[in-house]
């Protein structure tokens, strides 16, 4: 009921059938859903596949969506790039492309709800992706702790949410769905061609890459001090 709604929320937001299925169920609950996009300059590229998919959201739901755009390539270089290969050598794995990545857009979100006066953050992590580094059990619990220490909470409304009852959702209300190739829809949300590379041996041939929880665990804690630097320095405070 409109009278339960809360206000507003922020969902890191590319368009995919996961941050869209997000966007919808999120509206549901609050009164105006920030929808951030974030860029980090480095093969990653089709941002007007988002921007489409927003109009798609604007034309359902009219006044209840913002859309932020924002590059990330100075946080995703300081965060990740700067230490990439000292990083490989010492965690044996690429999965530091990734999960770099998305902790620069985390420490990004974070400023953000900061700066707007959001209590709530989301994305769309789900547990039937759980092959990528970044959408583990792990990850999106150590992400919860992240969000906390800044007394923000942190949600995820689609984690356990099949993927087939998420696509036929959007079929169902007239989404546009792109091009079907093999499991995955392309054209709706943005490329990045490092990480398509890097799981290019699961998309093809159904080969997950193997992600060590306590090397995960232990990259991603390693990594907070510089996440909570940049907040300290975009922001206006600090983590607990």
């Amino acid at each position: 009921m409109a009278g339960t709604r809360k206000k507003s929320v922020a969902l890191m937001f590319s368009g995919g059938v996961d941050s869209t299925v997000a966007a919808i169920r999120l509206v549901e609950e609050f009164d105006q859903v920030h929808l951030l996009t974030f860029a980090n300059g480095y093969g990653h590229y089709g941002f007007g596949r988002t921007r489409r998919r927003v109009c798609e959201l604007n034309e359902r739901y009219p006044g209840r969506f913002v859309h932020f755009e924002a590059s990330i390539r100075d946080l995703f270089e300081r965060v990740c790039l700067s230490t990439i290969v000292e990083d490989y050598r010492r965690f044996g794995s690429a999965f530091m492309w990734c999960m770099g990545c998305k902790l620069a857009m985390h420490a990004r979100s974070v400023v953000y709800c900061r700066e707007n006066g959001i209590g709530h953050m989301s994305d769309g992590s789900a547990a039937d992706s759980d092959e990528m580094v970044e959408q583990m059990l792990l990850s999106v619990s150590m992400i919860h702790w992240l969000y906390a220490d800044y007394d923000i909470e942190y949600i995820v409304p689609v984690y356990g949410i099949g993927r087939d009852e998420k696509r036929a959702q959007l079929r169902r209300e007239g989404y546009f769905m792109g091009i079907p190739l093999l499991d995955r829809y392309l054209g709706i949300q943005p490329s990045c061609i490092p990480g398509e590379l890097y799981y290019l041996p699961y998309i093809l041939f159904n080969k997950a890459p193997g992600h060590d929880e306590e090397t995960v665990a232990r990259y991603i804690s390693e990594k907070r001090v510089v996440v909570d630097a940049v907040v300290r320095e975009l922001g206006t405070g600090s983590g607990g």
